[in-house]
């Protein structure tokens, strides 16, 4: 995401994700070449079909609010992912939630009001990082399912390939509209350059890297559990911040993200007890 940060923000999202995904499946690729056909053969594909839906729109909001939002700023906003889990968990896999579990969640809600401050005009890319934040929640939802009944290597390539294929769509499409002048259009269309492409080609190697050993995770431990272990992130997110020219966050910030850090940790807490 620091990465991310850094590519021209006049490049769409879509073809950002689309050259990202291109790269990490060049570095896939040692994978494929070890297990042949037998890595794109699923038990379930109606299952990877909608993984790989949720995670293409999750990775697209994501890289749009990191580029269009304070880097403290967003990465706060993303620690509120495992309390939609958690919702999402209780409509859908029917988990059970107790009292103490309902209250966490609206404290969570109420940490993301005070960090985004309603009462002031807000960043467009704050509606967009919830939602992402939505379609990751459903996204780890999925990838959890998939981890019983097909093999890591089996979810990342086929999630990779996925991903290159929706974010082309998208990519053609945004392109289709530039080029014939749309009104639909919010931006001209920028092609990366050299320097955007090798931090894009550091984007795809990171992201390979990171999605081997979230579904090795996930084999062997609940989503609830791996929440806290999320937050490692915040001890980074200001000094990247600051080194990005962003200053500290405010009191009102610091407040908003201990809310959410409180009601994720007991969210992850009670989810350990109950698995």
């Amino acid at each position: 995401m620091t990465l991310n940060k850094m590519i021209d923000p006049s490049i769409p999202t879509s073809l950002k994700v689309l050259i990202r995904a291109i790269f990490g499946l060049f570095f896939f690729s040692p994978i494929i070449f070890k297990n042949g056909q037998n890595v794109f053969h699923s038990t379930n594909l109606k299952l990877q079909l909608t993984r790989i839906f949720y995670m293409s729109v999750a990775m697209g909001g994501t890289y749009y609010t990191y580029s269009n939002l304070p880097f403290t700023l967003a990465i706060s906003i993303g620690f509120s992912g495992p309390i939609f889990t958690a919702v999402l968990s209780y409509f859908l896999l029917q988990d059970r939630l107790s009292f103490g579990q309902w209250v966490s969640i609206i404290l969570g809600y109420i940490g993301v009001l005070i960090m985004t401050n309603p009462q002031v005009e807000i960043n467009n890319a704050i509606y967009v990082a919830i939602l992402a934040n939505v379609f990751t929640g459903l996204s780890l939802i999925y990838a959890k399912k998939l981890t019983q009944i097909d093999s890591r290597n089996t979810i990342v390539i086929l999630g990779n390939i996925g991903v290159i294929i929706t974010s082309f769509i998208w990519t053609l499409g945004y392109w289709l509209i530039n080029i014939y002048q749309n009104p639909l259009a919010s931006s001209i269309w920028i092609w990366p350059d050299w320097s955007d492409l090798k931090l894009l080609m550091g984007m795809g190697f990171l992201g390979a890297f990171s999605q081997i050993a979230y579904i090795t995770a996930l084999k062997h431990a609940s989503p609830s559990f791996l929440g806290p272990f999320e937050y490692s992130r915040l001890v980074m997110a200001v000094p990247i911040g600051m080194l990005l020219g962003e200053g500290l966050p405010q009191y009102q910030e610091f407040f908003g993200i201990l809310l959410i850090i409180i009601s994720t940790l007991y969210m992850s807490w009670k989810g350990s007890r109950n698995g």
